[in-house]
């Protein structure tokens, strides 16, 4: 018996996750995001430290920019505002993308027999493959004053009652929508698939209706999903310009007032500044505001999961 016992005293035994084949693996993701994504970053934040004499960028440590820039923050810049209506515009595009990606995951997940499930979510997220700026073009095409959805009122007589949102945040919002619920719908109907179906039966036979075991059982075990979704439609809608501009017209109107997205905002300083560290100094602003999002999306998605266990 002893001699069929491999002699592993004093040594560890080698598992899958030890080989250094998962390091090369890893290793061109860790190179692109470096190169591509963090020294970016890192330059971006840089800049915004710089100064500018004579129209040239000097490079500096200097917190001028940032003391301009929050010394009329609220009054003559209105950068404040902007990011005020930035933050009210996401938090309200992310409930709305959030409940009816949540409507159509679950559509998939319980309404579409199990082998036509994967070509529907296909067609769900077909609208990703399309560019976002054909996107945005063409609901200028269907929302404009003489757009096609007025155009079909005026035909069946119901000229009266043509919609006015081109140019408006409401638009903003619904060109922000297109472009998240794709993913949106993937995050959602991931974490729907998760629930476990027997939890779901033995509520039904439990006695509880459908809308209990909906409210009770599947709602509570996809909130982790719920809160991941809204973190990243949050942080994405904030650092939206496009649909701000060309839906939006730049300065849309809101309950908040005519202001600009703070990205839209960022965007029209930098074309319109040769002040390149203090355009770098606001989106740097705006970075800090999207980081404490997902920070605070994280903790309570992280708390959520930890409910779920």
């Amino acid at each position: 018996m002893s001699d069929a016992i491999p002699a592993t005293t004093g040594k560890r035994l080698r598992t899958p996750n030890d080989s250094a084949l998962k390091v090369w693996f890893l290793a061109p993701l860790a190179i692109w995001l470096t190169l591509l994504f963090l020294l970016p970053l890192l330059f971006l934040l840089w800049i915004g430290f710089w100064r500018v004499e004579n129209f040239q960028a000097v490079p500096d440590v200097s917190l001028a920019n940032y003391q301009d820039i929050f010394a009329s923050f609220f009054t003559r810049s209105r950068y404040g505002l902007a990011l005020v209506q930035s933050l009210w515009v996401a938090s309200t595009t992310a409930i709305f993308a959030v409940i009816l990606s949540y409507m159509v995951a679950l559509a998939i997940a319980f309404s579409v027999p199990a082998r036509w499930q994967r070509l529907a979510l296909l067609l769900a997220i077909a609208p990703f493959w399309s560019s976002y700026v054909l996107r945005l073009y063409s609901w200028q095409t269907i929302l404009s004053r003489n757009g096609v959805i007025n155009s079909v009122l005026k035909q069946v007589g119901l000229a009266d009652y043509r919609i006015d949102v081109i140019y408006t945040q409401i638009a903003t919002r619904i060109g922000l929508i297109h472009y998240l619920a794709p993913i949106l719908i993937v995050i959602l109907y991931v974490s729907i698939l998760a629930i476990d179906k027997v939890l779901i039966e033995a509520a039904r036979e439990l006695g509880a209706t459908r809308w209990q075991a909906f409210t009770r059982v599947i709602l509570p075990l996809s909130r982790f999903g719920l809160l991941t979704a809204g973190s990243f439609a949050v942080i994405v809608s904030l650092g939206d310009a496009l649909s701000g501009n060309l839906l939006g017209g730049g300065t849309g109107a809101s309950i908040i007032g005519k202001l600009p997205t703070y990205a839209s905002m960022i965007m029209s300083d930098y074309s319109s500044s040769t002040n390149l560290p203090r355009t770098s100094a606001l989106a740097t602003i705006l970075i800090v505001v999207m980081v404490a999002a997902l920070a605070l999306g994280f903790v309570a998605a992280d708390r959520a999961r930890r409910r779920i266990g």
